[in-house]
């Protein structure tokens, strides 16, 4: 290698050594635009932290203290350690689906698991307007997601003339429900035992019945 080339190497090097000084330094040489990382406003994080300092300055009492959590999973379960997702599992958050509120107690036992997955999760205090609920209270309880507050209403109750209906739903009538035993017992292509569905108009199991045994038949 010849002097030239050597000393031109070691002009390349001291000019365009690579030296990140941080975001929009380009622009000036030797000052920083400022001291914060780049999308961080310096008067906004002060605000915040002062909001936060002024929360845990009040005195907390026991009444304010909720009994219960409702907690969610904002994020996915893929990619988490196995401890991580039992503790998940053990509070019930462990569905595919996400943003699906649980009620959990608000004791040191679960919150010690909350803590090794909190961020997973989306916490808020369970409030309770209208008082604790009761046995006699089950089926009138309302859960706001966004306000956190359970609501006790006569209102959201079912009537039990509504929840005492035997009669199945429409779709397992008649043929529907013969095609569907016919279907969940393998009988496919074979006759079932006689019905008085059979006898109603517009029915046509029968002949259905008559085209698959042919079916069948020239198959085997």
């Amino acid at each position: 290698m010849s002097f030239i080339s050597q000393f031109h190497r070691q002009i390349r090097r001291y000019i365009y050594n690579p030296v990140y000084k941080g975001p929009f330094e380009y622009k000036k040489k030797d000052t920083k635009m400022y001291n914060y990382p780049f999308g961080v406003n310096k008067c906004k994080l002060e605000e915040k932290f002062a909001e936060i300092n002024e929360i845990r300055a009040k005195p907390l009492n026991d009444e304010d203290v909720s009994p219960f959590h409702l907690v969610w999973r904002y994020k996915k379960l893929y990619g988490n350690p196995w401890n991580q997702k039992l503790i998940l599992k053990r509070l019930g958050l462990h569905h595919l689906a996400m943003n699906v509120p649980v009620i959990i107690p608000n004791t040191a036992h679960y919150n010690s698991m909350l803590w090794e997955v909190k961020h997973l999760i989306r916490l808020k205090p369970l409030k309770f307007p209208d008082g604790l609920p009761t046995e006699e209270d089950l089926g009138s309880i309302k859960v706001d997601l966004k306000t956190g507050e359970m609501h006790i209403n006569r209102a959201y109750r079912i009537p039990q003339e509504s929840l005492d209906k035997s009669d199945p739903p429409p779709l397992f009538r008649g043929k529907y429900l013969r095609e569907y035993l016919k279907w969940s017992s393998g009988l496919i292509g074979f006759s079932l035992p006689h019905h008085e569905v059979d006898d109603k108009d517009g029915n046509h199991i029968e002949e259905y019945d008559r085209r698959m045994r042919n079916y069948y038949q020239h198959q085997h």
